[in-house]
């Protein structure tokens, strides 16, 4: 049987864009046949993160000369093909990155069967004997020799003395342990890059620098918005529409400055990818919208050409009424511009409305006194945990779930995972529902879900309360939990501001805090450790361990290919 063990180091935990791999090939039935050792250094055309160099050491300097993925996928498709794939929780990391870089180029996904000498350790070997699974844990309690930790091919060569000892210790049958590879986590991933929400983004970059031109002259904040738009969409280069406008932006940024003549020259090559989409002309014309006034806002002001401008693109737009947000803001325009002059309220008025518009539920939401003999509809993804634990939480209260929004439903509860604001054009389907009732005469409460679900103490108040016991500066914490100053800033100063999971566990490192302190300050924020999830396992065993070291800890979060403590 011919097998493959794989490794690769990658540069970001985002999109895990390869910078090295390592490869070494085998015939496990014919010992004295050729072994093919690769160790291939890869640019992965992509940003490194702090944290991926400080564990494997590889920085965009030493792989600037190096091929990119796409470049070496044809010299080494054959190790995947006619093989099995054996790696150390080679599923969620190793494969799990080669389907994102053969995604991210366009290449045909090869259908794979693999080994994870991670699972096989974790049947073979008892808990007691070692205190973890990782590979350099397993490779000591076996004295196998790693050259160099984090290497790709070293570990490659690590994994296949490791299989061998595997089996010399139990005996195990090697084929009954193969299985087929099946992405977990990676359809939002290829549905955006290749769906609706790539086109989506395009079209309201459109609209954003149509935005930006309306008052025929382009701020540090604007040329940083499409800055930033550059960075986030590199990635996707492999897709031509994306090609053609981040080469439109790389010439008009050469020389840092952006002029109308070249705003309206990427308006033109944006405009280009209109022609191949089939999308409705209601849908895009929102969408474009959508861009346009969040580009007014980009630089914090309003204009009396913006708003000028706008209503002209409002007037030659105008088969959109009826269609929401069109009619409200037509009607704000026009009203503002009634005597021809904007006046410094007006066009606080104008802001006001338009910050509504872009986020309709902060806008409409109300708090909740009450949830007995409530009629009660929940929309979205909940910070609390599972939809069937917050209905439990509202029947506890004396509500009433409702699968659906009515007529007579008095509370929908959005909750706060889920993207609230009017975004490409498109409400949620319940939000935008309740919002059409209440336009006919319905008076249903649109709330978030941190409205309803309150723990006894805030978070601020939780994690300031175990700062005052450490003796520590909040200074000192955030940068022992490996966060920015601003983490801490909008904790202080943002009202309900809630920080992630990954977040606040790093918190409870930086806070040596014992497994009952950091379910605490979790549940605070709606949140708890479960061992269901791998992430809140190694969290949770380094606590229990007393492991209070972060660097360790987002070590095996990067071995096991899931997303490290102070993450953002």
């Amino acid at each position: 049987m011919k097998v493959t063990f794989f490794d690769v180091e990658y540069a970001n935990a985002r999109n895990k864009s390869i910078c090295q791999i390592g490869i070494l090939s085998r015939d496990l039935d014919n010992p004295n046949a050729k072994t093919d050792k690769l160790e291939l250094y890869v640019n992965p055309e992509d940003s490194f993160d702090d944290n991926c160099v400080r564990i494997h050491g590889i920085t965009s300097d030493t792989v600037k000369h190096a091929p990119s993925f796409q470049n070496i996928w044809n010299d080494i498709e054959q190790y995947f093909t006619n093989a099995v794939i054996i790696g150390h929780n080679v599923a969620s990391a190793d494969l799990d990155a080669l389907h994102k870089n053969l995604a991210r180029y366009g290449i045909e996904i090869p259908e794979i069967y693999y080994l994870c000498t991670y699972q096989l350790a974790k049947e073979i070997v008892p808990s007691f004997a070692v205190r973890d699974y990782a590979l350099d844990t397993l490779c000591n309690f076996f004295g196998i020799t790693v050259t160099e930790k984090h290497n790709a091919f070293y570990d490659a060569c690590a994994c296949s003395d490791l299989l061998d000892k595997l089996v010399e210790y139990s005996k195990f049958d090697i084929e009954s342990e193969i299985q087929r590879y099946i992405p977990s986590d990676n359809a939002d991933f290829i549905a955006y890059i290749s769906g609706a929400s790539l086109k989506k983004d395009i079209h309201a970059l459109y609209g954003m620098v149509k935005g930006f031109a309306l008052d025929s002259a382009i701020s540090e904040e604007e040329k940083d918005y499409i800055k930033s738009w550059r960075e986030t969409f590199s990635p996707y280069t492999a897709y031509t529409d994306v090609a053609t406008i981040i080469g439109v932006i790389d010439n008009i940024l050469a020389d840092d400055v952006i002029t109308l003549e070249e705003i309206n020259t990427l308006q033109l090559t944006i405009r280009k990818h209109f022609d191949i989409v089939s999308t409705s002309t209601v849908t895009l014309a929102t969408q474009i919208l959508n861009g346009i006034i969040r580009g007014i806002l980009t630089d914090e002001e309003i204009t009396d050409e913006e708003c000028q401008n706008l209503r002209a693109w409002l007037y030659e737009n105008n088969y959109l009424s009826g269609h929401f947000p069109f009619d409200k803001l037509y009607s704000a325009i026009e009203t503002v511009l009634a005597d021809g002059v904007l006046t410094p309220s007006e066009a606080a008025t104008i802001k006001s409305e338009i910050n509504n518009l872009l986020d309709p539920v902060e806008a409409l939401r109300k708090e909740v006194m009450s949830l007995k003999g409530k009629r009660i509809c929940l929309s979205g993804n909940f910070a609390f945990g599972q939809k069937s634990a917050v209905e439990q939480y509202i029947i506890d209260q004396g509500g009433i779930i409702e699968t659906s929004v009515k007529k007579t439903t008095d509370i929908l509860v959005v909750g706060d995972y889920e993207s609230l604001s009017y975004s490409n054009g498109t409400y949620g389907t319940k939000v935008k529902k309740a919002i059409e009732y209440n336009g006919k005469g319905c008076n249903i409460q649109i709330s978030k879900e941190s409205d309803i679900i309150k723990p006894d103490k805030s978070f601020s108040e939780v994690l300031f309360g175990f700062i005052d016991e450490s003796g520590l500066s909040d200074a000192e914490v955030y940068k022992k939990a490996q966060l920015p100053r601003q983490t801490m800033s909008k904790i202080k100063c943002v009202p309900n501001y809630l920080p992630s999971k990954q977040n606040i566990c790093a918190f409870a490192i930086a806070l040596e805090l014992d497994v009952e302190q950091t379910n605490e300050l979790l549940s605070s924020a709606g949140y708890v450790l479960s061992r269901s999830f791998e992430f809140d396992r190694i969290i949770e065993d380094a606590i229990i361990h007393g492991n209070y070291d972060i660097y360790s800890i987002n070590e095996k979060m990067y071995e096991l290919g899931i997303s490290w403590l102070g993450a953002k």
